[in-house]
């Protein structure tokens, strides 16, 4: 989303005045049915209704109150980043286009869309998604081997550093979705593993991760999402037989209570070291 007004990037105060803006749209009473969710300035609207034509109807709505909320505050919504997803409840069903617009423009609809770094697709089956993750995997690959070189200059324990401080946060970011695709991780993991070992191709995979101390992939993406699931969203989870309830773990405490729109900036700023500052000056 762009501003008519070119708000400057990388100010202070920037996020906070941003913050308050978007307040605004956020306290906005949404149909039911519909949900928004934003990240800095990229917006997105989940809307579900029973037919076709209550989507169309519902969505169209909820996009002309988003629209005259733009233009209140003279913002310009980006049509070349902006489509829309059909999540189809039928997967083998036919695919239908709803002619959703914004304004007087149309909205393109798309097959996958990405928001936050994950590929989302219509089919909610995330192949999109681990496709992009197997591609990057195979470009810190070559990088890593372009590092080492053929006389193997870097140590063994540096290579093994390089792979859990960069690669696997990599592969297991959105790794609520990875964990569900033991095959293809484990495909990406062997190829860093025979890379940090040196051992033969033929060498097991298992051997590799044993040889390496390392945990398989799959496991270590279940693993993370359960302490996320617990630790930070406060939730209930059970993992491999074991039961883990939030309320027994301390919850991190939030650094900031407060929403920016609710405090008056007068009662944060001292008028009396500002005057002080100024005689001082002189």
């Amino acid at each position: 989303m762009e501003s008519a007004t070119r708000m400057s990037h990388g100010s202070c105060t920037g996020p906070d005045f941003w913050n308050l803006v978007t307040d605004e749209v956020l306290r906005q009473d949404w149909p039911q049915g519909v949900h928004l969710q934003v990240f800095a300035d990229d917006f997105i609207f989940l809307v579900n209704d029973g037919t076709k034509q209550e989507v169309k109807t519902l969505a169209n709505k909820v996009l002309q109150t988003f629209k005259t909320w733009t233009d209140k505050h003279k913002l310009e919504i980006s049509l070349d980043k902006t489509n829309y997803l059909h999540i189809k409840k039928n997967r083998s069903g036919p695919m239908w286009y709803s002619g959703i617009k914004s304004g007087q423009n149309s909205i393109k609809r798309a097959s996958v869309i990405k928001y936050l770094g994950v590929l989302i697709d219509d089919g909610l089956n995330f192949a999109a998604h681990l496709s992009a993750i197997k591609n990057k995997s195979l470009i810190l690959h070559q990088g890593l081997k372009n590092v080492s070189g053929i006389s193997w200059e870097l140590s063994r324990n540096i290579r093994r550093q390089l792979y859990l401080t960069v690669v696997e946060k990599v592969i297991l970011y959105a790794h609520n979705i990875t964990a569900r695709q033991q095959k293809h991780l484990s495909s990406i993991q062997r190829k860093f593993l025979l890379n940090t070992t040196g051992a033969y191709s033929t060498t097991p995979t298992a051997a590799l991760q044993s040889l390496e101390g390392l945990m398989p992939l799959h496991i270590k993406a279940k693993m993370q999402s359960t302490l996320v699931r617990v630790g930070r969203l406060g939730r209930n989870c059970d993992y491999e037989g074991f039961h883990f309830d939030h309320e027994n773990y301390e919850q991190p405490s939030s650094p900031s209570t407060i929403h920016p729109a609710l405090f008056s900036l007068e009662d944060r700023i001292s008028h009396g070291g500002a005057r002080s500052f100024q005689q001082n000056a002189k």
